[in-house]
Parts: C-alpha cells; sequence; structure tokens
C-alpha cells in the first residue's frame, strides 16, 4: 500500500508539473497572440492611414484634373475662336478678291497671313510712286469693294452696314496698306532710298483709296481706333528669296494686310463661363 501510494504521489507530482508548464506554455502563447494582435491593430492603423493619406492625394489629383481639364476647354474655346475669326477672314479675302475679278482686277491672296497682294506692275512705273491709269482705276475698283466689304467687320455708320449678310462684328483690328520694295538700293531725285520709295507708295495708295471712297475714314475696330493704316518695310519682308529679276518682281509690291482682333475681356470670361458650365453635372 505504501508503495502504490508513493507511486500515485509521484504521479501527482508529474501531472501538477505538466499542467503547470501547460500554463506556462499557454500564458506564452497568449501573450504572444495579445503581441501579434496589437501589431495587427497597429498595421491596421497604418493602411488606414496610409488609405486616408492616398484618398485625399486621389482627392487633389481629381480636383487638378478637374482645373486642367477646365483650363483646357478654356483654351479650346479660345483656340476654336480663333479657328473660327481666321476661317471668316479667309472667306472674306475670298470675297474680296471674287468681287475685284468680276470687275476685271487681278490681285492675289495669302489667306493663312490675311494679305491681299497688288503686284508692281499694276500701280505703278519702276522706282515711281504715281499711279499708272490702270493702277489709278485698280485702286478705284478696289476701294469700292473695301467700302462694301469692310463695314461688315468693324465699327461702322449703320447705313455702310446695310448690305452685310448678316449680324456685323468687329472682326478686324487693323487694315494696313504696306509698301515693299526688292533688295536693289535705288537714289533718285525723288527718293533718297528703298524705305522712301517703299513708304511713299504705301501713303499714296491710302490716300487713293480714301480719296476714292471717303466713307472708309469712318471705319473703327473694337477699340475704336481708324481701321485703316500705313506701314513700311522696304525689302525686309520678301515674298520671294530668289536674288533673280522674278523674285525682285514679286518683292515690289503693295500689301494690304488684315489683321484679326484679339478676343475682348468680356469674350475671354464668357469662353470661361461657358467652359464652368460645361464641366457642371
Amino acid at each position: 500500500m505504501v508503495g502504490m501510494l508513493f507511486i500515485f504521489i509521484i504521479i501527482l507530482m508529474a501531472f501538477a508539473l505538466n499542467f503547470r508548464i501547460a500554463q506556462e506554455d499557454a500564458a506564452r502563447v497568449q501573450g504572444q497572440l495579445v503581441r501579434d494582435r496589437d501589431m495587427v491593430d497597429a498595421e491596421k492603423d497604418r493602411l488606414a492611414s496610409e488609405r486616408d493619406r492616398l484618398a485625399r492625394e486621389r482627392d487633389q489629383l481629381a480636383a487638378e484634373r478637374d482645373r486642367l481639364a477646365e483650363q483646357r476647354d478654356s483654351l479650346g474655346r479660345v483656340t476654336d475662336h480663333l479657328l473660327n475669326d481666321h476661317q471668316v477672314r479667309s472667306d472674306m479675302l475670298a470675297t474680296v478678291r471674287s468681287l475685284l475679278r468680276e470687275r476685271q482686277v487681278e490681285v492675289s491672296l495669302d489667306p493663312e497671313a490675311g494679305v491681299l497682294r497688288l503686284p508692281e506692275e499694276l500701280l505703278f512705273d519702276s522706282a515711281q510712286a504715281v499711279f499708272r491709269p490702270e493702277g489709278r482705276r485698280a485702286l478705284r475698283e478696289l476701294a469700292a469693294v473695301l467700302a462694301r466689304t469692310l463695314p461688315c467687320y468693324s465699327r461702322a455708320p449703320r447705313i455702310q452696314q446695310s448690305d452685310c449678310p448678316s449680324e456685323p462684328q468687329a472682326l478686324l483690328e487693323a487694315v494696313l496698306v504696306e509698301g515693299h520694295t526688292d533688295d536693289v538700293p535705288i537714289r533718285t531725285t525723288d527718293f533718297v532710298d528703298n524705305w522712301d520709295l517703299a513708304s511713299t507708295r504705301a501713303i499714296n495708295t491710302y490716300k487713293a483709296l480714301m480719296s476714292f471712297q471717303p466713307s472708309l475714314g469712318d471705319l473703327r475696330n473694337g477699340s475704336g481706333e481708324d481701321l485703316l493704316g500705313v506701314s513700311g518695310y522696304e525689302a525686309h519682308r520678301p515674298v520671294s528669296l530668289e536674288a533673280t529679276p522674278t523674285g525682285r518682281r514679286l518683292n515690289r509690291r503693295i500689301d494690304l494686310r488684315f489683321l484679326i482682333a484679339a478676343p475682348a475681356q468680356n469674350q475671354l470670361t464668357e469662353i470661361r463661363r461657358q467652359a464652368r458650365r460645361s464641366r457642371s453635372p
């Protein structure tokens, strides 16, 4: 009996030892689990913070995208406006040339630059600024066509706009009568150099147009300034770079340059307003 009791005590002690070891293992596991849970919670908090940061960046990028899209739309509307004005000017120049052809006056156009070109041989003898008879006739016809056409693209008395096919608009900033020569220097009793010849020809052409059609002097741009003006470029804006008789003949000319007015501030404001409205849901 004593031996059995001894064995029982030993078994009981072994059981208690194992139970204590199991308790300690369970406590270590529980502690590890708590630490792991804390790490997971901290990682969750970090990921949540990162998610919120990314959401803020996404919102900022979306706002920047919308701002850039609005700017793009505004620029697109300005571009469309300018392209439309460019096309209107090209159509106007084509109409002027067509009307001149009906009057047996041949001119050339540079639609991209907005230029109507009168060759020297149509207007002047070489190194002269006095009009040939056919030159005066051509300018008389040109003045009549301009007096009929330009009021539709500028500010003018209503009576001058009665024949406009649509509502008149102040499309043009200026119409410049430009004098151009070739690069061969001259010095005569009438002109000290090519600058003198170019500017005198331009001024005489301007005066002739005004004398044939005084109503051209009533035309204004959108700012209320005189529409027609004069400039001289001597040989500094050639249309041909060939140092040949043909190239130099092409460079001796009178150009009428039709300049488009920049969009007014109220037009730009309206374009921006329309762009913002188009972005609204």
